[in-house]
């Protein structure tokens, strides 16, 4: 179920609302982005690892496929933009869904069914027609996010 939907302008205020979502994020969380090449995901994760307190410089970590950056809550950004369905089962995707981290991970979508009993929130980013403009719909089947969203501004 879409829980909020918001549109960004530019990668300033897609970052902005990753920021804003960190806000509430909670150690042991494990959040889905899905969306196109150039969507902002990337930007997404740099904003909300700025909002843990992270303050080393956050890459897609499409050829290290996880990255790890310390903060005040520690961040687990994965990216599995290079496997296809089949490949991503057999990698040993280390620290993910750890209560220990907040996780991200980028194209998700590959593996979306291995994050299931975590209740992630999935993050899909649309294009609105315009080059800059982006459509962020954040869904999940689990309630709870839904007043976890309701406290931030996104």
């Amino acid at each position: 179920m879409v829980l909020v939907e918001t549109i960004s302008g530019s990668p300033g205020e897609t970052e902005l609302a990753g920021e804003k979502l960190a806000k509430v994020l909670l150690l042991g969380d494990v959040i889905l982005l899905v969306g196109d090449l150039g969507m902002g995901k990337t930007a997404f994760t740099r904003g909300i690892a700025r909002g843990l307190g992270i303050s080393a410089r956050v890459q897609s970590p499409t050829f290290v496929i996880v990255k790890t950056y310390d903060g005040d809550k520690p961040l687990a950004h994965a990216d599995l933009y290079r496997f296809d369905d089949e490949q991503v089962f057999g990698i040993e995707l280390l620290e993910l869904g750890s209560p220990d981290v907040v996780t991200v991970i980028e194209w998700a979508n590959r593996a979306a069914e291995l994050f299931e009993p975590f209740a992630p929130l999935t993050v899909s980013f649309e294009n609105c027609g315009a080059e800059s403009f982006r459509k962020l719909l954040f869904c999940s089947n689990d309630e709870a996010w839904g007043v976890r969203l309701a406290a931030v501004e996104l």
